[in-house]
């Protein structure tokens, strides 16, 4: 199985030798991958939506994998059982992502891992984050068409550490190594200059500011 862009920077922050929970799984494109690559020995495919989980249950037996992926009907978290310690949880916005964690704190255990890939509003996920004790160890940005995604590997720790406004927007993308985390910084600071136009906030401008820094 060849993943597309975006779900290969996934899977690329994904730990070697853990079984994961797939969150919002769709067509199980990720387990299958990890698995059929000897990544991964086992998983479970979780979505809140009958259609896709179906979907994930074609993609399984196509590849005959019934033994080591396990379809879940799950809202979140919710059914997806707790000896597990390792999370993908990609393809919807940072704000989703962030309910999903916070609606599952049997997840706050140290030793957790979890990749997650925020459609939108990364910020607001960055902020959820690090004031609730997980620790950002790594950021990944590709583009893929006119589209660019980021994919964070996170851990949680239990340790509250401030930041500021500018690490919400920033995160860990100063220390990639991709050529377009530039181009995310970039898109970042239009989406909000647009904001600043409506408003005239000196502490948007502030921030505008702040990150054109971090790309000069």
């Amino acid at each position: 199985m060849k993943l597309d862009l975006r779900l290969t920077m996934v899977a690329s922050l994904v730990r070697p030798g853990k079984p994961i929970a797939d969150i919002g799984t769709d067509h199980a494109y990720v387990p299958v991958y990890l698995i059929k690559n000897d990544i991964i020995p086992s998983a479970y495919a979780c979505d809140v939506k009958v259609g896709p989980l179906g979907n994930a249950k074609k993609t399984i037996e196509e590849y005959e994998l019934e033994d080591k992926i396990t379809p879940i009907l799950s809202d979140g978290l919710i059914s997806v059982p707790h000896d597990v310690n390792d999370f993908v949880i990609a393809g919807m916005g940072g704000e989703l992502i962030a309910k999903i964690l916070s609606d599952s704190p049997w997840v706050k255990e140290e030793g957790n891992h979890f990749v997650l890939q925020p459609q939108t509003h990364a910020e607001d996920l960055r902020q959820y984050l690090w004031s609730e004790g997980y620790e950002i160890l790594k950021e990944d940005v590709i583009k893929d068409k006119r589209h660019i995604y980021i994919a964070m590997e996170v851990v949680y720790t239990g340790k509250v550490v401030a930041h500021t406004e500018s690490d919400y927007y920033l995160g860990e993308l100063p220390k990639s190594t991709s050529i377009y985390k530039k181009d995310y910084i970039k898109y970042m600071i239009s989406r909000l200059e647009v904001q600043y136009k409506a408003t005239r906030k000196e502490d948007i401008k502030a921030l505008i500011d702040n990150l054109k820094e971090a790309i000069s």
